[in-house]
């Protein structure tokens, strides 16, 4: 299969989950809801959407594994390819019925991310990127913004799992206020990283998110002309992001060095 097979791969997963999503939306009853954590939720819906995910790309890509937020590691264990999904990103949004969640889907060979789809299913929009092919939002080529800094809103996510950092994290955002127009918090990182690839947001900031979070998000943004880089400036995934356009994304870099690194 070649990048763009594996591209409608991810989308066609990404909207499976989504319809599953949009089924189930306002629907849940408290005795659905459990802790995984606290103030970290799942639901049976979540758990749906990635089995369904899951069934579909290994039954479509035997060969290969799957990484689900859910249920961890499925499939050949010796691939070259691994799937990384989140079948419900925003679940605590999804349990108090704000709109804004999504379904992400990624696909990496080897250590580099090739393939990849966020649906943001109460919207209907389905955003999608294959490496050295473009990011598209609903077939429409989409690249990032080129706002000047004053003009910039940036999206974020606060790290309610990590009360410790709380403070540094108060520091950059503080910064990133007085420097930017406005500061933005939805709630889904995947949905922060496909509108910061759309142009919508200029950049987005946030730490100790986990791969499923931003694997799809990441290629996205590279692949809409931006930039994405761990708190070091290191093309990683290791959970802490910034990204943006060029210019927003250097001045996002130093606020985040500054206070929190």
């Amino acid at each position: 299969m070649k990048i763009k097979d594996f591209v409608q791969v991810a989308k066609e997963a990404a909207v499976l989950g989504g319809y599953i999503l949009k089924e189930n939306f306002k629907t849940l009853k408290k005795e659905d809801i459990e802790y995984k954590a606290k103030k970290d939720f799942v639901t049976y819906v979540d758990k749906l959407s990635e089995e369904r995910i899951r069934n579909f790309i290994l039954s479509t890509c035997p060969e290969h594994s799957f990484l689900g937020e859910e249920e961890g590691i499925y499939g050949s264990k010796d691939s070259r390819y691994m799937w990384i999904v989140d079948p419900l990103d925003g679940t605590k949004n999804y349990i108090n019925g704000f709109e804004i969640f999504a379904v992400s889907v990624a696909l990496q060979k080897d250590e580099e991310i090739i393939a990849g789809a966020i649906y943001i299913p109460m919207l209907e929009k389905l955003y999608w990127a294959g490496k050295g092919e473009g990011a598209y939002l609903n077939g429409k080529k989409i690249s990032v913004s080129n706002r000047p800094i004053d003009m910039a809103i940036i999206a974020t996510g606060f790290p309610f799992r990590y009360e410790e950092e709380i403070d540094v994290y108060l520091k950059a955002f503080r910064e990133a206020m007085i420097t930017f127009s406005a500061v933005r918090r939805p709630g889904a990182a995947a949905v922060d990283l496909a509108m910061t690839a759309e142009g919508v947001f200029d950049g987005f900031f946030e730490m100790k998110l986990s791969k499923w979070d931003i694997a799809a998000g990441m290629l996205l943004v590279e692949e809409a002309g931006g930039i994405f880089t761990n708190f070091e400036g290191d093309r990683e995934l290791d959970g802490n992001v910034v990204a943006g356009g060029e210019n927003i994304h250097k001045r996002l870099l130093e606020i985040v060095q500054r206070n929190i690194v």
